[in-house]
């Protein structure tokens, strides 16, 4: 088992055990641990280990516990650190979050001094609009309670500092999944009440802030360059990890490096106008075309620069053929498409490529995203980013496929259906059947299933038949291998 990959989706599994027993923070499952601590030594032996996850009510299979508790037991002592295990929970907090955290505190900071008095949070704090209260997971004096008991835990003395306001925050996010960043916005936006507190910046303010920014970059602008290359130079020299996106501080560098001096509720207002996806980064190239077609209309000049993040697809391409194939990444893909559409929604993609053992930073994982969603509606083609991962295949290997089909056909009485290559295929000639490691029907089976959801009577065409050998291809380092696995087979003739 490749534990490195699979633990974060345990981590996951652990996180949503806690989010569904209504444990909003660290300190009940802090509690756990020290039940078990049978002895008071700060550390869990396997038993103990055993008997802190049935508490938790996170069950898992022998092996899956045997692993975790292996992967903590950092010296090999037969215990893992409570400290060290807990902390893996609270380690980061996402991007999103974070943006979302630290854009609350700008609200109720509304003084700018870095510190607000706890009995003004106690005062501005609205537990009746806590998601839980809403609905009546929790009561509205629990919720309260546990707030105060925060405060106590993270101010200094009277006052509450941004650092403090981020770590309590990152305690409650440790017990939320991944896929619960609705929860957790929820939960800042309607205990603070943000959005009767916002004063929102006016359409016509921000249609003004648009037109100075315009004028700032016309001014410029040298030679045929329009407005919208101007500032895509220009965010794409703030963008320092080359993604494609800015978040918020690096979007208030550009307005200074263009001399916009805008206030930050303004800045702000702009910024999440563009935000769509409340990822706390915009596409710059997207907000780049909107200024060119100001200036110019339909004659720009700006063309969105749409690149293959190369690096990043030819590492999952390795990662991938050391598990298995692209054909069972896309079994694996199909099942995560609920509705059937052949699209992905960005939790759907995440969740697939997280499943087959590929867990990407949120930097690359938007990357990634952000590239194939080529409409900018929040879904994915699933088929175009297969296809990304595949490469061509010689035209050897063409001519061999292309030979093992017109056996089918001539086999088939001229139409290839699912049910003619099951009966067709020879899994004698597997190398696993020759070494004795399975059988004739198990080696069948596992090659029936790579076809996924092709139905047994549907016709199967050359260009069906060369894409799926195309998947198998890139497992297949050499021509020569390639043409003793298709000869064996389908019983091709040595020629």
């Amino acid at each position: 088992m490749d534990w490195k990959n699979k633990l974060p989706n345990i981590l996951n599994k652990f996180r949503t055990q806690l989010y569904s027993r209504r444990y909003d923070g660290m300190d009940k499952v802090y509690e756990l641990f020290h039940e078990c601590d049978v002895d008071s030594s700060g550390s869990l032996n396997r038993y103990e280990f055993q008997a802190f996850l049935s508490k938790v009510g996170l069950f898992m299979s022998s092996q899956e516990q045997a692993e975790l508790f292996r992967y903590y037991d950092k010296n090999q002592d037969g215990n893992i650190s409570v400290r060290e295990f807990l902390n893996s929970l609270q380690e980061t907090i996402s991007d999103r979050r974070l943006s979302a955290v630290k854009h609350t505190w700008q609200i109720l900071d509304q003084r700018k001094r870095g510190f607000i008095e706890v009995e003004e949070l106690k005062r501005l704090y609205n537990e009746n609009r806590h998601p839980r209260v809403i609905t009546r997971e929790k009561t509205k004096e629990l919720v309260r309670e546990e707030f105060e008991n925060a405060l106590r835990k993270y101010s200094e003395g009277r006052v509450m500092t941004e650092d403090g306001f981020l770590a309590y925050y990152a305690n409650l996010s440790a017990t939320l999944p991944l896929e619960q960043d609705h929860f957790f916005e929820a939960l800042l936006t309607n205990t603070w009440d943000l959005n009767s507190r916002r004063n929102p910046v006016p359409d016509a303010r921000l249609n003004e802030i648009e037109d100075l920014i315009y004028e700032k970059i016309r001014q410029r602008i040298r030679g045929d360059e329009d407005e919208g290359r101007a500032m895509q130079k220009t965010f794409r020299h703030f963008d320092k990890d080359n993604s494609g996106t800015i978040t918020f501080e690096e979007f208030t560098k550009c307005l200074q490096h263009w001399g916009c001096a805008f206030d930050n509720q303004e800045a702000r207002a702009l910024f999440d106008k563009y935000d769509v996806d409340k990822s706390g980064t915009i596409v710059y190239e997207e907000f780049s075309g909107i200024f060119a077609r100001r200036g110019a209309g339909d004659r720009h000049q700006f063309k969105p620069r749409r690149e293959l993040p190369k690096a990043l697809i030819s590492k999952l391409k390795n990662d991938i053929l050391k598990r298995g194939t692209i054909r069972d990444l896309e079994t694996l893909l199909r099942r995560m498409d609920v509705n059937g559409d052949d699209y992905l929604t960005r939790h759907e993609f995440e969740w697939g490529l997280r499943e087959n053992g590929h867990v990407l930073s949120p930097m690359d994982l938007d990357r990634l995203f952000r590239y194939f969603d080529i409409n900018h509606d929040g879904k994915v083609s699933y088929q175009e980013f297969l296809d990304a991962l595949k490469d061509d295949i010689s035209q050897k290997r063409k001519d061999l496929i292309a030979m093992a089909y017109k056996k089918l056909e001539t086999n088939s009485d001229g139409q290839v259906t699912l049910s003619g290559i099951r009966q067709n295929y020879n899994g004698t000639a597997h190398p696993e059947f020759r070494s004795g490691a399975k059988t004739r029907d198990q080696v069948l089976v596992e090659f029936m299933n790579k076809w996924g959801s092709v139905r047994a009577n549907q016709a199967i065409s050359l260009e069906d038949f060369e894409n799926f050998y195309k998947d198998i291809s890139a497992n297949v380092k050499s021509d020569d291998d390639f043409e003793q696995m298709i000869r064996g087979a389908w019983s091709l003739a040595e020629e």
